[in-house]
């Protein structure tokens, strides 16, 4: 038998061996609690599947970056809008621009601590942008910074895929250079970093073929593809009631419509005014235009003398901004022109603070999900701000949801990621289509849901609250899903498809076109036409019944009957009564849905 001594010494050895891996654990999440990890600067797809390492990136060469910053309490955020939104006491209790910022940016010290840290491994300082920092350095000072290592990869395949389904076809081959190591920063410096964008080459390559959808269909009033009729928005605010809400006092005033722009684009305002002279609009509201940076390659944008023309038509009071983000944000392009994109939003609830923005240029959520999630989560915040502000948001749901015997004229991405972003987003209200059937002399004969009119389920949100206490029958409680209305997409005279009968003045000539990037500015007219804040507006609309019973945080209300619902057409899925992925719940009366909503806010009694 061993002795007690040797017992003894081997317990003592255990116990140092015990105290020494504990020590050593202790050791190792210290360290791991002093460092903050960049989680969505590792997404799912920056390495490809399939992709082949080649070797590391030239430590030598200058890459530029932006380095996106978070909100500073989002946990308490949330439960802000909750407050606002779902429960009487504070409904409606909306914050200023400077109260959001006050109570959820980063702080200016906190800023300052990044970049002087940053500026420590020679990354030069370029610019501020709301919340995104745009720095230049080597690839090897960028690597020590961000405690990671950057490659050159071969993607050998034609087709790119992402959620395990086709996402763009015939892209590849092609090499490109990404981090295979999530970035990190010491925590102090690094714990309201979101994401980096810019350590990877993967976006010149994918975005340049997303930004092809950001055209809009048009051709000129006298091609032989177009309706034999056109149909006038005079005719279009007869038809759904606008005229009564002008008569009963509901025109705008006191309203502001803000209009993000198309990338490196501008427009001519004497189109715009000449639309509204054409038709014999009452203009009473202003129009401005602000531009950010002079690149302008893009050419004149049809897309927004379009959201303008029309939004000033069906809101006369109300003034119309548009906001261009040319190559404003430093540096050459990193997310192609979403950084832009961003900048336009942080500036319009920032320093507009709108009562509605529209919006008609968007991504593929789910490719944002897979390649860029911080780009969404910043977009996110946006609209989380917006809608403690009480911006009401709306967003095209799309133009090419049809895939049958005529593919869309515009542009066919793939076959899956027919859903977009920021319309999928649970504080945005997504328009989708519907079309007009006009008679030889440009009346309206009847409506139906328009083909091309985009609708699908988010990869991203779940169901929201709204969804699952809806009052529309048949509303989808699988996840949050999309088309929430639908308003004027197409229409014509004997033009069943695409429907080019809808006038727009552009570069002083007449043309026709079609698409949801038309629904969305005069959805968000009709809203503008209340007058007031309304917020994000899915909370309210989905508790407006069929009948007009509306069920309010602040109690129950009988309204008026201003949903329309959308029986026919199919995009391929055929919209029937109630909520379809055609027209979401459906058209409406604009009268009587400013009456529901003003009355769903308590701005009104029944």
């Amino acid at each position: 038998m061993e002795s007690k001594n040797v017992i003894l010494k081997r317990v003592m050895l255990l116990l140092v061996l015990i105290l020494s891996t504990t020590t050593f654990l202790t050791i190792i999440a210290q360290s791991q609690a002093q460092y903050y990890y960049i989680q969505t600067s590792s997404p799912q797809y920056t390495i490809i599947p399939g992709s082949v390492f080649v070797e590391p990136l030239n430590s030598s060469q200058t890459l530029y970056i932006a380095v996106l910053l978070n909100f500073t309490n989002l946990a308490s955020l949330q439960s802000y809008l909750n407050e606002i939104y779902l429960s009487a006491p504070q409904f409606h209790h909306w914050l200023t621009p400077s109260q959001f910022r006050e109570y959820y940016y980063p702080s200016r010290s906190y800023v300052n601590s990044l970049i002087k840290y940053l500026e420590s491994y020679n990354l030069q300082f370029l610019g501020n942008y709301g919340l995104i920092l745009v720095f230049s350095g080597t690839v090897g000072n960028i690597e020590k910074a961000f405690n990671t290592y950057i490659n050159v990869y071969y993607y050998p395949f034609k087709n790119l895929y992402w959620f395990g389904l086709l996402g763009i076809k015939n892209i590849g081959p092609f090499y490109y250079y990404s981090n295979n190591v999530t970035p990190s920063l010491p925590f102090n410096i690094g714990k309201y970093v979101l994401g980096v964008v810019g350590i990877d080459s993967l976006d010149p390559k994918v975005v340049n073929v997303v930004t092809q959808t950001w055209h809009l269909p048009m051709v000129k009033a006298q091609s032989g593809l177009v309706s034999k009729a056109i149909i006038s928005p005079i005719t279009i605010e007869q038809y759904f009631n606008f005229t009564l809400a002008y008569e009963r006092g509901y025109t705008g005033g006191g309203s502001n419509i803000a209009i993000e722009g198309v990338p490196e684009s501008f427009v001519n305002v004497s189109d715009i005014y000449s639309f509204w002279q054409l038709y014999g609009i009452p203009r009473t509201g202003h129009l401005n235009v602000i531009y950010f940076g002079n690149v302008t390659t893009g050419g004149q944008s049809g897309e927004n003398e379009l959201d303008a023309e029309w939004s000033g038509a069906f809101a006369p009071a109300a003034n119309v901004t548009i906001v261009f983000s040319n190559g404003y944000v430093g540096g050459p392009q990193l997310v192609g022109n979403l950084l832009n994109y961003y900048y336009e939003y942080y500036y319009m609830v920032n320093y507009l603070n709108p009562n509605v923005i529209s919006i008609s240029v968007t991504v593929p959520e789910s490719f944002l999900a897979a390649y860029y999630p911080a780009m969404l989560d910043m977009i996110h915040n946006i609209m989380l701000q917006a809608a403690a502000q009480g911006i009401s948001v709306l967003a095209a749901s799309g133009d090419w949801g049809y895939e049958s015997d005529h593919p869309p004229p515009n542009f066919h991405i793939g076959t899956y990621n027919t859903i977009w972003y920021p319309e999928s987003d649970p504080y945005v209200t997504s328009v989708g289509g519907i079309f007009l059937n006009a008679s030889s002399n440009g009346s309206i004969v009847e409506i139906s849901g328009w083909d091309y009119s985009t609708g699908g389920n988010s990869v991203v949100y779940p169901a929201q609250i709204y969804e699952i206490t809806s009052l529309i029958p048949f509303t989808p409680v699988i996840v949050r899903t999309y088309p929430d209305i639908a308003f004027v997409s197409a229409g014509g005279y004997n033009i069943p498809e695409f429907g080019f009968g809808l006038p727009l003045v552009f570069q002083g000539q007449l043309f026709v076109w079609y698409g949801t990037s038309g629904a969305a500015p005069m959805t968000a007219a009709m809203v503008a036409l209340a007058g007031t804040r309304l917020g994000a507006l899915n909370f309210a609309l989905y508790h407006i019944s069929y009948q007009g019973i509306i069920e309010s945080p602040l109690g129950n209300f009988v309204g008026k009957v201003a949903w329309i619902p959308i029986t026919s057409g199919n995009n391929p899925l055929p919209a029937h009564y109630g909520w379809n992925y055609v027209t979401g719940p459906g058209t409406y009366n604009a009268y009587a849905m400013v009456y529901d909503l003003l009355l769903y806010s308590g701005l009104i009694e029944s």
